[in-house]
């Protein structure tokens, strides 16, 4: 029997798997792993965490849509050294809700800090299981404090269970809640006052808008014009005092994706890193800007998800596949209609143009000023500069 191969989860795929294990997304009797088109039925599959750590052996039974589905054999859970306390199992949750003779008990999932207007619907039911979700543009650390607070100060802390989720994908928050005991769903409050220790919290952890960090992400064909216009706002950025890293999708391939391909997988795998190390930059404040063709939705989603979308804005260089062509300086196009590369994007691999971009620009008859000038309004608008 051949080796299984060997998978490196990243923070995605790692979150689907320990809510996985745990009975969190129940009733799936199989593990889902995307972004690996390569993976056929009956491949035996290592997972591994981010560190190496050996987690499970995946086998896949079939492949839907792009993904693996299949059983998973549990090596080693998911190490969590921070609040081991508060990571209680479904099972044990509704265990303690029985025992506590609760029937209407309300969830909520907080990516932020929790506000006032949170704590009506947890008060209201005869018990309330409290989840704050790793993850966004704040360390879940302070808001798991500030939820603690909440918790004994403000409501009965003997009828609410406090829990941290890993990063919850909107389709699977309500399965995930329910799996916990909840019969009502609460949505966090968008806006809201704080209580007065979770205001200092927040405005410990939280700077204001024009002092958080951001990502501005810039997606087009090639030689659609994107790393002119990225490098015109970075320039307007710098003018005005701030600090920009700038993430040009060739240069991450000379150096951080160094040694991948084009293939489907590989370029998943190089806009994976490029949001990766945005998030860690937008996460201590900073400001990133990326120039990366990023052809597929999925992906580009990903990067959207690890950075945060408050932190996030998705720009779309719509340029005709006819003038990047003309723009072309290096003749790639040329060449791929010649036959001499294959996999190109605009030729003969798709562009997947993003219907839920921030902000579209026909660069048409537009100078890469007025296009900056564009993405300035909106970030204006969003209050991340003046």
């Amino acid at each position: 029997m051949p080796d299984p191969i060997d998978i490196q989860l990243d923070l995605e795929a790692l979150a689907g798997l320990e809510l996985f294990l745990s009975g969190a997304l129940a009733p799936d009797p199989h593990f889902r792993l995307e972004g690996h088109p390569a993976l056929e039925p009956g491949a035996r599959v290592l997972l591994r965490d981010p560190n190496n750590v050996r987690l499970a052996e995946f086998t896949v039974e079939r492949v839907d849509g792009g993904a693996a589905l299949g059983p998973v054999a549990l090596i080693e859970p998911p190490r969590h050294a921070d609040f081991a306390a508060f990571r209680p199992a479904p099972a044990a949750v509704r265990e303690r809700l029985v025992a506590m003779g609760a029937v209407r008990v309300a969830a909520l999932a907080a990516s932020g800090f929790l506000t006032v207007d949170d704590e009506a619907p947890l008060r209201d039911a005869d018990a309330a299981v409290l989840h704050i979700v790793e993850g966004g543009p704040v360390d879940h650390f302070p808001r798991v404090r500030a939820a603690q607070i909440v918790a004994e100060r403000y409501l009965d802390p003997a009828r609410v269970i406090l829990n941290v989720l890993p990063p919850l994908r909107t389709a699977w928050r309500d399965r995930v809640l329910r799996n916990y005991g909840a019969t009502c769903i609460a949505e966090p409050a968008e806006t809201g006052a704080y209580r007065p220790e979770v205001a200092a919290l927040a405005a410990s952890f939280l700077p204001p808008p024009s002092e958080r960090g951001f990502c501005v992400w810039f997606t087009g064909l090639p030689s659609s014009g994107k790393s002119t216009i990225a490098d015109r706002l970075a320039l307007e950025l710098r003018e005005a005092g701030r600090r920009v890293t700038m993430l040009d999708g060739d240069v991450v391939r000379m150096h951080l994706s160094k040694g991948l391909g084009f293939s489907r997988e590989d370029r998943d795998t190089n806009i994976r890193r490029i949001g990766w190390v945005a998030s860690e930059i937008v996460r201590h404040h900073g400001i990133v800007i990326t120039a990366a063709v990023s052809p597929y939705a999925a992906s580009r989603d990903d990067a959207r998800r690890m950075v945060g979308d408050a932190g996030f804005v998705l720009v779309y260089v719509s340029t005709p596949a006819e003038i990047c062509e003309q723009r072309d300086v290096k003749g790639f196009y040329a060449r791929a209609r010649a036959g001499q590369l294959t996999g190109f994007t605009g030729v003969d691999d798709p562009y997947e143009p993003p219907p839920n971009a921030d902000l579209v620009i026909e660069t048409a008859g537009t100078t890469p000023e007025s296009a900056a000038a564009a993405v300035w309004r909106l970030l204006r608008n969003r209050g991340y500069v003046s």
